[in-house]
């Protein structure tokens, strides 16, 4: 007969796959990062925001925090490497105010998270106490994780298109958020199942843009390609025109 545990730990291992999809989404922008040799205009913020977050879900994966929570430990623990890595690279190739105070603010992290993990380790002397504490900062860093999308969402309405709302990445959003809604359900974890659950909502709301502003995305997409391809014509004619009259200069 399967246990409960084990459609937990199902789930679970389910989740962790889709999670290191939503972490490695933004390898193609590091990769022109590192071709172009400059940070350009990209920002550090998400990606320290996501190692925070990664760093407090360690934190409260650990057996003398929240005991039988390895599967939170080993995704959070991959994602806080990869990010790691985004902003070891972003330091890299950034010069400056913008790597002062990535550094700065990476200190700052590692910081809170060691007082964090100080604090509750001698003042709160029980797991219910110290999943409490921990479990509520994680709520907070992993909803405003989730909320992002938000102003992505705001961009589509204004513009009418998803061009810039990819929708592999949603659809791994929606799983995701769902895989670890369930895994919190089977054995109610509420510091798990806030975030996440507000995840599937937000992961849902961008699918209904999508299918709301698909068609109009195309149609924009249509009229900026017949703009190019005008454009692109007149830039012959006018080449053309210039040749004759060249060959008609040189005849006289």
């Amino acid at each position: 007969m399967v246990t409960a545990d084990t459609i937990r730990t199902a789930i679970g291992v389910i989740g962790n796959g889709t999670a290191l999809v939503l972490f490695l989404s933004p390898v193609p922008t590091f990769y022109r990062i590192w071709k172009k040799g400059s940070v350009e205009q990209y920002s550090a913020i998400p990606y320290v925001a996501t190692l925070l977050n990664c760093m407090m879900w360690v934190l409260y994966g650990l057996p003398v925090v929240h005991p039988h929570s390895m599967l939170v430990i080993t995704i959070n623990g991959t994602g806080m490497a990869i990010q790691l890595t985004y902003v070891t690279l972003f330091l890299l190739y950034s010069a400056g105010a913008a790597r002062r105070k990535v550094l700065l603010l990476l200190a700052a992290e590692v910081a809170f998270v060691g007082a964090v993990a100080a604090m509750v380790l001698t003042l709160a002397h029980s797991h219910e106490r110290r999943s409490m504490v921990v479990g509520v900062l994680c709520v907070l860093f992993g909803t405003g994780m989730y909320a992002a999308p938000l102003a992505v969402m705001k961009m589509v309405i204004q513009t009418k298109s998803v061009e810039y709302m990819p929708l592999f990445l949603s659809l791994a959003s929606l799983v995701n958020g769902i895989c670890w809604t369930a895994y919190a359900l089977i054995k109610f974890d509420l510091y798990i199942t806030i975030p996440n659950g507000l995840g599937v909502l937000f992961a849902v709301a961008q699918l209904v843009l999508y299918a709301i502003y698909y068609k109009s995305t195309q149609q924009i997409i249509e009229a900026r390609k017949r703009k190019a391809d005008q454009v692109a014509m007149t830039e012959v004619v006018v080449d053309a025109a210039r040749a004759g009259s060249n060959t008609n200069t040189g005849g006289y």
